[in-house]
């Protein structure tokens, strides 16, 4: 049994299952200002499950993390949920104005768009897709390093393959952009969802743990362009004339 498996198997007890419509967030306790290292704003996959993604991300070092997960959230397009009206877009710009200021946006957005992306009627529902992403990074600002994690619809893979094409195109032109893969780790894997989106008690885990290794890889190297490192001359262009 896998180290991550063991942990899971004594906190079964504690999930609180995708499907539920919670809305966690972890604020600075006690007045605290301090800034947390990444804050992660997702739908139901993340809210629904936001206490022990919490827990999971303490007990491996991410103790400043920021959980802000909504069921039902969209990027751009609002609703009313429990009197506050809400969206990804929205609720960036409500922690931005509240001083929030992380090394690393999380995105785990998308799942709640799918069928709007589909119904688009337009040419191209990856540049529709595509424009909905950008929408969001335009309110982070430029060169603020995000992830964002894939999407799975496992009763739509056309669409699903749709926004993450959309995902794979902005990452491929933005150093500061990139993909966290939901989508790939849980392709082969049908036993962890409790439907088309959810994850159940054995998706949980390794939704979880996904967070934990891509996060704390991603803070040791934080996207933007490369670094030269001293001494190393930059690659000549391809055409370039040579001396």
């Amino acid at each position: 049994m896998t180290p991550w498996f063991g942990r899971l198997a004594t906190a079964l007890g504690a999930i609180t299952l995708g499907v539920g419509a919670l809305s966690l967030s972890d604020a600075p306790a006690n007045g605290q200002t301090a800034q947390p290292a990444a804050v992660i704003v997702g739908d139901s996959l993340t809210g629904g499950n936001a206490s022990y993604i919490r827990s999971v991300l303490r007990a491996n070092g991410l103790s400043n993390v920021r959980v802000e997960g909504l069921s039902g959230r969209k990027i751009a397009e609002t609703f009313q949920f429990g009197g506050v009206v809400d969206s990804g877009i929205a609720r960036i710009r409500t922690l931005k104005a509240n001083g929030v200021r992380p090394q690393l946006w999380v995105i785990q957005l998308g799942t709640n768009d799918l069928y709007s992306i589909k119904r688009c009627g337009c040419p191209d529902p990856v540049v529709f897709a595509g424009a909905l992403i950008d929408r969001l990074r335009a309110e982070l600002g430029p060169n603020t390093p995000t992830a964002w994690v894939t999407v799975m619809n496992r009763a739509d893979y056309a669409i699903t393959n749709t926004f993450n094409e959309a995902l794979r195109r902005r990452a491929a032109v933005d150093p500061y952009f990139r993909l966290i893969d939901w989508a790939g780790l849980s392709l082969m894997q049908p036993q962890w969802f409790a439907d088309a989106v959810h994850q159940n008690a054995a998706g949980i885990g390794p939704f979880s743990y996904m967070y934990v290794r891509d996060i704390s890889a991603l803070l040791a190297d934080l996207p933007g362009p490369p670094t030269p490192r001293p001494g190393i001359q930059p690659a000549m262009r391809r055409g370039a004339p040579t001396m």
